[in-house]
């Protein structure tokens, strides 16, 4: 436990100070990791203090509804919760930045020097790197998410975000193109790939990356840039591994969200803060998405709250989520619909057993025999409804609308209506304020 500290503390923890590097951290100190079990205490390090991005970007979507109060208890969301991005409250919660490149770098510092480690197998060696390569893919991905325009043709030389891939804190960091940061992206996980050596993490390592997060997460970012090919060959390799699911018709059936649950194979990260419980109501949208007698989530994923309903899932160790084998299964189903040469009915087959899994015996026959009958514009649609109603309320819902043509959103607080307009520049989160007086090149 010493060391441990020893090296979050002089290495790689990076206290929060006013310097004038646009990552705004700085080291505490000289200590260098030599041995494996360094690299593996920075990388440990790393996981437990992960962003908490995908919970606020939850407040943006249209799964949730902010409750109006007398004593001004909603006003931390509020901004978020309408857009108001420029010249926000100010005492709006700020989305994370710092956080994403603490992670990076101590990734960068098992990827550069970790295999020169000491004292550790090879097998062991490679492993951490590989994870190492995952955690910096991982977090790009999720800055991308926030502060830059989706991955399309038309974007592809529009400016992103700065790519991080060195130690040097003080170097002139300059925004990358949407195009160099997906291509870096994509790059991390095929190098991470070759050295990961662990399939699927036991359920109490299960925060690290395996092969089978891996192949999830690539095929998660190729589902959303529209890749259908590349998306089914990895959730393919993804399933192959491990696609069991939680039968929600047995009466002890575990929450699917649970990190020791037989579905949860990654769980890294919180992505539903409980404050988010008591601060906001399950918006109208989504309750009317379910069938509240017939589709067994319902009763799993929400609870009463007065009037209204509220998500079940909240900020504790066992609500850990980043992956799910249910995701495979919705990938799938919607690339093998989408993809060139795709079988229309194995993608109805997909979908169709998740949702033995999660629907009344009686209810999935009726619904099963309704999918069976769908053109493949239908069953597309169908398969965005089941991912809106699968995935609630664990972070996906704000990426999941930028990359279905940024639809309008219409919102109703406190008597007033706001609108997100289909298109709306407002997908795009602005960088952080502190970001730009370190680095003004964010602004080119």
């Amino acid at each position: 436990m010493k060391r441990l500290y020893i090296y979050i503390v002089l290495l790689s923890t990076l206290t929060f100070t006013s310097c004038d590097n646009f990552l705004d951290v700085k080291p505490v100190g000289q200590v260098i990791p030599t041995s494996y079990q360094d690299f593996r205490d920075l990388m440990t390090y790393a996981y437990g203090n992960l962003p908490t991005d995908r919970s606020l970007s939850s407040v943006r979507g249209d799964e949730l509804a902010l409750k109006y109060d007398d004593w001004g208890d909603y006003t931390s969301y509020y901004s978020i919760y309408v857009w108001k991005d420029i010249n926000p409250d100010a005492n709006t919660l700020s989305y994370p930045w710092q956080f994403f490149y603490k992670a990076i770098l101590n990734a960068n510092q098992v990827i550069i020097d970790g295999e020169k480690a000491t004292d550790g197998t090879q097998d062991n060696i490679d492993q951490l790197r590989g994870e190492a390569y995952l955690m910096r893919a991982y977090m790009h991905f999720g800055l991308a998410s926030l502060y830059s325009d989706i991955y399309s043709l038309d974007n592809l030389a529009k400016k992103s975000i700065p790519l991080a891939t060195t130690i040097d804190l003080w170097q002139n960091y300059d925004r990358n193109t949407i195009e160099e940061v997906y291509t870096q992206i994509f790059a991390d996980i095929e190098e991470g790939l070759k050295l990961l050596n662990v399939d699927e993490q036991p359920k109490n390592l299960n925060y690290r990356f395996s092969r089978i997060s891996a192949y999830g997460f690539a095929a998660r970012i190729y589902a959303y840039i529209g890749d259908w090919t590349h998306a089914q060959e990895y959730a393919k390799k993804a399933y192959d591994l491990d696609h069991k699911l939680i039968d929600l018709n047995s009466s002890d059936a575990k929450l699917p969200m649970s990190y020791d649950s037989d579905e949860n194979i990654l769980a890294m990260e919180q992505t539903f803060y409980s404050e988010l419980k008591s601060r906001f109501y399950v918006s109208d949208k989504l309750i009317n998405a379910f069938d509240k007698t017939n589709d067994l989530r319902f009763d799993r994923y929400f609870e009463p709250y007065g009037d209204n309903y509220r998500c079940s899932l909240g900020y504790t160790l066992n609500n850990k989520v980043s992956m799910r084998t249910a995701e495979f299964y919705l990938i799938l189903s919607a690339a093998e619909a989408q993809m060139p040469n795709g079988d229309l009915n194995k993608a109805k087959e997909y979908l169709k057993q998740l949702l033995i899994k999660r629907l009344k015996t009686e209810y999935y026959t009726v619904e099963a025999t309704a999918i069976d009958a769908m053109n493949k514009e239908a069953f597309v649609q169908r398969v965005a409804d089941e991912r809106f109603r699968e995935l609630a309320c664990q972070g996906f819902r704000w990426n999941d609308l930028r990359y279905s043509a940024k639809p309008q959103i219409t919102k109703i607080f406190n008597g007033e209506n706001y609108t997100l307009k289909q298109g709306d520049s407002r997908y795009v989160i602005p960088f952080p304020s502190e970001a730009v007086s370190a680095n003004p090149n964010l602004l080119n």
